[in-house]
């Protein structure tokens, strides 16, 4: 049986939609859950269930939150451990991947592969919303205002070269300009519209982004899921990846080399219908982690990395929803 450091963060303070907080307590008593993990020979291993300080204001929270979740990743990279973040809502990615940087040399960079319906990256000064939670990738750049600056409270940063998003198909012109101007990859619905286009896709970026980075992290966002296979999400977004085809994405990757770590957020309990979007969890833990597809960490031998990608870009359609 497969040991997995589990950590969940019940947090919804970055978001409008109610009920978020609970997903990863609803994932931790979760009897589906378990069983499901059991049958493909993994165990998740509960070290926590991070919760925001009630007495805070809504930034304070957010920012407090932040910071233990950035303790427990850094601790677990620093043990050699291979690990999972079940969010809440997905502004506390900032602690997960920021912890993971803390835990590293000054020389050693991240690479992240953030699959999302958004891009993410407002900040104070651009947000229609003023949701913390369409703000984690403008933070993890170092992009954000003196607010954001603050809420963020690390000192390390990605590359932008070191980040590629996929499966975008809804967002703002100020996150568009943001990451155009840094030179960060979109890899939008349009290109992954195809059979088979996200297993090729996340292949290739894995192996891209192996060869550059030191440490290679997985951020998903669970709207980036037709709302037909993950319901249960607060911002659901139509047109989107096919839960088969993320699972099968996920397992051709599960080998790659110096991947430390996954993180889903977003999870929605009220929203759910059939348990669908829990067993998609499930499903998504075991193609990374499972018996049929064993994750490499950094800690074992770097490997080849494959062939690279083609730098190219699809338009995006726009929403307010961020």
């Amino acid at each position: 049986m497969r040991r997995i450091a589990t950590v969940g963060v019940a947090s919804g303070q970055a978001g409008r939609h109610g009920g978020c907080w609970r997903g990863p307590l609803v994932l931790r008593n979760s009897l589906g859950l378990k069983r499901y993990c059991a049958a493909q020979g993994l165990q998740l291993v509960w070290h926590a269930l991070l919760q925001a300080d009630e007495r805070a204001g809504k930034l304070e929270a957010v920012t407090g939150l932040c910071r233990q979740v950035a303790r427990f990743a850094s601790a677990l990279v620093r043990q050699h451990r291979p690990f999972l973040f079940l969010g809440g809502d997905h502004a506390t990615a900032m602690g997960v991947w920021q912890g993971v940087m803390g835990a590293l040399p000054e020389s050693h960079r991240l690479g992240l592969i953030w699959i999302d319906a958004h891009m993410d990256a407002h900040t104070f000064e651009t947000t229609l919303s003023g949701n913390v939670h369409g703000m984690p990738v403008a933070g993890l750049l170092g992009q954000g205002d003196r607010l954001l600056t603050r809420v963020y409270g690390g000192t390390r940063h990605l590359q932008p070269e070191d980040l590629v998003l996929l499966g975008v198909r809804s967002y703002e012109p100020a996150e568009q300009r943001l990451l155009e101007r840094l030179g960060v990859r979109v890899i939008g619905m349009p290109e992954l519209n195809e059979p088979g286009a996200l297993r090729s896709r996340l292949v290739e970026t894995a192996a891209h982004l192996s060869r550059q980075v030191d440490v290679l992290g997985i951020s998903i966002d669970l709207d980036a899921v037709d709302p037909r296979d993950a319901p249960a999400v607060g911002v659901p977004e139509p047109g989107g990846i096919a839960g088969d085809e993320l699972v099968a994405a996920l397992a051709a990757i599960a080998g790659a080399p110096r991947l430390v770590g996954m993180e889903i957020a977003e999870f929605c309990p009220r929203h759910e219908r059939e348990e669908k979007t829990v067993q998609l969890i499930g499903r998504l833990i075991a193609a990374l982690y499972g018996e049929s597809g064993e994750i490499r960490t950094l800690y074992r031998s770097f490997g080849s990395a494959g062939e690279g990608i083609k730098s190219t870009s699809s338009p995006i359609s726009r929403s307010q929803a961020s």
